[in-house]
């Protein structure tokens, strides 16, 4: 009589998986979140004022609604990475996507007493999932962040850059913060690896599997003098034209 192989038990697998997606939630919603407690908070300081800094208000108003939108959308951008769905991809202009996530992350990068360089190319175009490549930049730019949290002996930087270099159209994160241990750089990319105590281990995953399934790579390299650099490339861009009416 022929023997029967036992049935493989896949609810550890799964049990993972689904670890993983709830962690890469956390992760990904967290700075959104930030951005509207942030932004609704400093709607109330200008409320209160007398007379009422209506303006501001609105303003603050309009970050919230921002980020709100921003953090809704990312999460179905996760759930359908989860589900192996494809990019919704459309034709964007960098710099575009790099000043929008900028704009969302103004008041932590206030708070937190970053001076911001930002340095662009001419305005070249991907064809790219919108949501995917902003959480992509977001994740960069929150690293530098809390890289820059500890710095109390020189001041604090993040130098945004997109340029045309050999390898394709790039983007470019810099900080001056300690930097990242050799021995571990190359891990950082891993799921669930961090080196942050209290991190997910999801934000720098989640970003390569979004830029490879893009076709484009990601890597970082020490800074100079201080701090880590992470950088994008993608091959395939064109230059942006404005449409004439």
């Amino acid at each position: 009589m022929a023997s029967i192989k036992p049935t493989p038990d896949l609810r550890p697998a799964r049990i993972n998986a689904l670890g993983e997606f709830a962690a890469s939630i956390a992760h990904e919603v967290k700075q959104p979140l930030a951005a509207v407690t942030l932004n609704a908070q400093a709607c109330l300081h200008w409320l209160a004022q007398d007379p009422p800094h209506l303006d501001q208000a609105r303003s603050a108003l309009r970050m919230v609604l921002e980020a709100s939108t921003a953090a809704s959308a990312m999460v179905r951008s996760l759930h359908g990475m989860a589900c192996q769905a494809a990019p919704q991809r459309t034709s964007l202009v960098v710099n575009d996507v790099v000043r929008d996530v900028l704009q969302l992350l103004r008041s932590e990068l206030r708070r937190q007493c970053i001076t911001v360089t930002e340095i662009y190319a001419p305005d070249f175009q991907l064809h790219a999932d919108r949501v995917q490549l902003m959480q992509v930049v977001m994740n960069l730019i929150v690293n530098a962040i809390e890289a820059a949290r500890d710095l109390h002996d020189r001041p604090r930087m993040l130098t945004l850059h997109t340029a045309l270099a050999d390898d394709g159209l790039r983007i470019s994160v810099a900080d001056n913060g300690v930097g990242i241990v050799p021995a571990l750089a190359e891990r950082i990319f891993d799921p669930l690896f961090s080196t942050k105590p209290g991190g997910t281990g999801m934000g720098l995953a989640i970003c390569r599997n979004i830029v490879q399934s893009h076709g484009g790579r990601i890597w970082n390299e020490p800074g100079q003098p201080h701090g880590t650099v992470f950088h994008l490339s993608f091959k395939e861009y064109t230059l942006w034209t404005p449409s004439r009416s």
